[in-house]
């Protein structure tokens, strides 16, 4: 729901902006095709890459509004805000993207090639700066719905979209990770943010997302070029962080190893992190170290030393109007992610109103960190330098 719920919250900067389209976006040339990356993919270890992602932003409510990039209030984003960006300290920029509203629809789900372009761009702004970008399939659960009913267009919409994004990107370096969906997930029923092992809907919905994460696997590397051992980040139910830890959820059999990557989101203690309703929960205490600990600790488990890379790409604390707990909470999470090797990506939605998903930190329109936000951005930042534990 935070994707849609934040809409409300910033629906006044969304008529300041409503008047521009993606036809006001700058004219940019990338400086390079990013095909020549000076070291082999191959040299890039699962922890190289992990400990060089250091720390991530989400591109949130943006290139991922099914209806246009400017759809949702946010401003057309420019090369000056993602070169700012790393310049604050985020060596990492998730950039969640719609496609299925910009295809020819179907069956052929054909990708509109000014949308195509203008994706390209913004990625090129990333890899310009020799940040890590992760593409994924954003806000597009209707055509990758986890149902019986719906599997064989599931099937067929991963396929037909990853094997055209696979194809446009494949001389680009390592720098460029893969992300097969966001939160698939029954929407419109009971079990949207939570499963009933006992119920076979659920079940079946873990064995087609699972499924799906093999289809897009397989599509990627049989285009060839870097995709052939490219990095690639495999979706979670609802993008949870625990709905991947028991079958009937299974990674996807590879054909190279040590290239796999597992999707965490962990807004954690929900609570404390994102309900607004409880705005009287706000302090930072060992209950929320705990929250954090065990969702780092159990992706670390099944996962990480097991050679399979854990990227939280979503995670984030709400404004209360407590500036001094959320710098705590950002640092010891960061911290906590670091010393298992885990990559944080903050979710930016560019609210800040204090209540619900108020997780906006960075201001594009005067390329800044929000005032309200300025104690978690410290956090994040004190949390990434923190020394591991011997």
């Amino acid at each position: 729901m935070k994707r849609f719920l934040s809409l409300f919250m910033i629906f006044a900067l969304a008529i300041s902006f409503c008047a521009c389209g993606e036809e006001d976006a700058p004219a940019y040339v990338p400086s390079n095709t990013h095909g020549d990356a000076e070291t082999p993919a191959e040299s890039l270890s699962m922890d190289d890459l992990l400990s060089q992602m250091g720390i991530g932003w989400n591109l949130g409510n943006t290139l991922d509004a099914p209806e246009g990039e400017t759809a949702w209030g946010q401003p057309v984003t420019t090369k000056e805000m993602i070169d700012k960006i790393h310049e604050l300290g985020f060596n990492t920029i998730r950039i969640p993207t719609s496609w299925g509203l910009h295809t020819s629809g179907s069956h052929d789900y054909i990708i509109d090639e000014e949308w195509f372009e203008r994706v390209e761009e913004v990625v090129n702004y990333a890899l310009d700066n020799d940040m890590f970008v992760i593409l994924n399939s954003h806000h597009d659960n209707d055509f990758y719905y986890p149902s019986r009913r719906h599997e064989e267009r599931t099937y067929e919409y991963i396929e037909k979209i990853w094997t055209q994004i696979a194809e446009r990107f494949k001389d680009y370096d390592q720098h460029l990770i893969f992300q097969s969906m966001n939160e698939p997930r029954l929407t419109d029923t009971n079990y949207e943010w939570w499963i009933d092992y006992n119920d076979q809907d659920c079940l079946d919905a873990l064995e087609i997302i699972s499924n799906c994460n093999q289809k897009f696997v397989d599509v990627v590397r049989a285009s060839g070029g870097r995709n052939a051992d490219r990095f690639l980040l495999c979706g979670v139910y609802c993008g949870s962080g625990y709905y991947s830890l028991q079958e009937p959820y299974v990674l996807p059999t590879d054909t190279v190893s040590g290239r796999l990557l597992i999707s965490v989101h962990a807004y954690t203690p929900y609570d404390l992190a994102m309900n607004g309703d409880r705005m009287d929960i706000k302090s930072f205490d060992n209950a929320a170290k705990r929250s954090i600990d065990d969702v780092i600790d159990k992706n670390y488990e099944k996962f990480g030393k097991n050679g399979v890379g854990v990227i939280i790409d979503e995670m984030g604390i709400t404004n209360k109007n407590n500036p001094d707990d959320r710098r705590a909470w950002a640092e010891y999470y960061v911290a906590k992610a670091k010393s298992r090797n885990q990559v944080c990506v903050w979710w930016d939605n560019g609210n800040v109103v204090a209540g619900s998903e108020a997780f906006g930190l960075f201001d594009r329109a005067n390329l800044r960190i929000f005032p309200e936000s300025e104690s978690a951005y410290e956090g994040l930042m004190a949390g990434l330098e923190a020394p591991l534990e011997e």
